[in-house]
């Protein structure tokens, strides 16, 4: 486990390398995996999300270098093997996912026939070929309707929240199974992949989804984006 004092001591040893005198690092309980900064000159305060309080000395590092060399705009580094290896790891998981749930305020209480009304969509999607089953996914409707976005999903946690008004009877199937399947499609791929890539698999294999047509046309008349 990592302690507050060996955070701050961390980041205090990898700022100095990369110029800064001064250097103070906290841990916040954010829902989100994140690092928020403040830098002034060779001033920098960092907030660092709790869910890294189990990882290895090596993971932190790792991360704090690649934050600096951001924050400079100089040689950007990628995130370290290690890092990527151990975030996607199911220990990350299983010592932070209950964490993230208790954590994310727009989740519903759990209603069996609901619920099933997802996990059905999840298993048409599987079932079609679509995408390989996820160990450890957590499905959710959320607490209250959004007007505007269809879901969302943390593939680092593998949990997906749908936006409850596709919970009507009047959504088709096959826009449930659509929307869903773009939330299912960003947590199977590769952590590693940058944005623009990511969105390109994404994109593809939505492509192969049947009734991406009429889905995409439902979605427009609501005003839903996925």
């Amino acid at each position: 486990m990592v302690t507050s004092e060996e955070l701050n001591l961390t980041f205090q040893k990898v700022g100095n390398d990369f110029g800064f005198e001064n250097v103070e690092a906290e841990f916040s309980p954010f829902r989100d995996l994140k690092v928020k900064w403040i830098r002034t000159c060779d001033f920098a305060n960092f907030s660092v999300s709790d869910y890294l309080k189990e990882a290895p000395e090596d993971v932190v590092k790792g991360i704090a270098k690649t934050i600096f060399s951001r924050i400079l705009a100089e040689e950007e580094l990628d995130y370290p093997e290690c890092a990527k290896e151990w975030l996607t790891s199911q220990e990350f998981r299983d010592l932070n996912q209950e964490k993230y749930i208790e954590r994310s305020r727009n989740l519903a209480v759990s209603d069996e026939n609901e619920d099933e009304k997802l996990w059905d969509a999840y298993h048409r999607i599987v079932d079609a070929g679509l995408v390989e089953e996820i160990n450890g996914l957590k499905l959710f409707w959320s607490k209250e309707e959004s007007e505007s976005k269809a879901g969302q999903s943390s593939c680092l946690m593998r949990v997906v929240i749908m936006n409850r008004k596709l919970l009507n009877d009047n959504v088709p199937e096959e826009v449930l199974d659509y929307c869903l399947l773009h939330e299912i499609a960003n947590i199977s791929l590769d952590f590693g992949l940058d944005f623009v890539e990511r969105k390109k698999e994404v994109e593809d294999l939505l492509a192969t989804c049947p009734g991406r047509e009429a889905a995409k046309e439902w979605l427009k008349k609501a005003m839903i984006e996925v």
